[in-house]
């Protein structure tokens, strides 16, 4: 019974011990390509961080991002999970036809500071007097409620877009994205494994916001077949399905800066990373500025989320200049910025959640 009570401590020390020697041992992983976002490196340790409590706080996220094979444990974790018939894994539904959708529901955010959002953006497009849209994109299991699984809880779509309907009144644009994508529900529109809609979903909201009447002409082209996006990273189930991912062609004439240097709408060497919605534009920057496109004269302002990246190329078709910011990046003036550029008009697009959860609005009081 000794050896026993010996054996079960030193196996219980070998546990405990060997993550901390194996963290302690290594260099810092700084970026998981799988998650798609920064880890946590080892915290500061002084007076300051000790009393703030902001020590112990990255020193528990930091043991968990640098744990000793992170990614297989949530795969291993995902197994057992499925096995007892979990459909929530990680804050992604696990539904029907192969798609991971992420969990969004009306407990994730506060609709009173929906309605405060709505109202500052809002107020922003009365100030500047220009024609204006407000694009809400729904997350993909509002639209495919038939892809998840029984009992899966997701936001009201419906009732977010009422509440937007109050807030701007007839003087805004605020096309029915979610009625134009529920009438495709049956189609490529949403990525299996990520969370943002698929080319097809965003020319469909582009027609939408167009009225039928957009310039775009171009033929959707497959580019890659091996794209596993967000979603599936929560889970890192083995048995994903890689999503398709396409590109909309664009006029040969389009120059794009971004941030001061010069881009391409398609950035195709990100086809070869592990998060290949980057394609588009290379992934989110503060600001970046298309010319060349429709010869009419206008100026289209973009302030965007990501399901936007995807969206602004067909737009070129219908805009001389694009200049797109996104305020979790952008730092400057956006009223300057609409005066010194010659604006004709303003596009807000976000996904509804988003413009709930965003702390960033108050930007553009500036």
């Amino acid at each position: 019974m000794k050896k026993l009570y010996i054996t079960f401590i030193a196996i219980f020390l070998v546990i405990i011990v060997l993550p901390g020697v194996y963290i302690l041992a290594t260099p810092d992983r700084e970026f998981s390509d799988n998650e798609n976002r920064v880890l946590q490196t080892a915290p500061a340790l002084n007076g300051d961080t000790l009393l703030d409590g902001s020590f112990q706080s990255k020193l528990s996220k930091y043991l968990s991002d640098q744990f000793p094979a992170r990614d297989l444990w949530t795969a291993v974790g995902t197994k057992i999970k499925l096995t007892l018939g979990f459909a929530d894994i990680g804050g992604a539904y696990i539904g029907r036809d192969g798609y991971y959708m992420e969990k969004i529901t009306s407990d994730d955010f506060e609709l009173d500071r929906y309605r405060e959002n709505l109202a500052s953006i809002k107020s922003f497009i009365d100030a500047q007097g220009l024609p204006s849209t407000v694009v809400l994109v729904p997350a993909a299991g509002t639209v495919l409620s038939d892809k998840l699984p029984a009992n899966a809880q997701m936001y009201d779509a419906r009732l977010m877009y009422g509440i937007a309907q109050d807030v701007f009144g007839d003087g805004v644009s605020l096309p029915d994205i979610y009625s134009a994508l529920s009438e495709h529900s049956g189609e490529y529109i949403y990525y299996r494994t990520d969370h943002h809609w698929t080319t097809m979903g965003a020319y469909l909201a582009y027609d939408c916001i167009m009225q039928g009447n957009g310039a775009y002409e171009g033929e959707l082209q497959k580019v890659s077949d091996s794209f596993l996006g967000t979603t599936y990273s929560k889970t890192l189930d083995s048995a994903a399905v890689p999503d398709e991912v396409y590109i909309a062609p664009v006029s040969d004439s389009l120059a794009v800066t971004a941030d001061g240097k010069s881009i391409e709408v398609y950035d195709m060497s990100k086809l070869d990373t592990k998060d290949k919605y980057t394609v588009f534009f290379g992934g989110n920057r503060a600001m970046m500025l298309i010319k060349g496109g429709a010869q009419n004269g206008k100026t289209l302002l973009v302030i965007k989320d990501s399901f936007a990246n995807s969206l602004v190329p067909f737009l070129t078709a219908d805009y001389e200049n694009i200049l797109m910011l996104d305020l979790r990046y952008f730092n400057g003036s956006v009223k300057n910025l609409v005066s010194s550029s010659g604006v004709t008009d303003i596009m807000f697009v976000g996904e509804m959640s988003n413009v709930a959860k965003d702390e960033n609005l108050f930007k553009l009081l500036f």
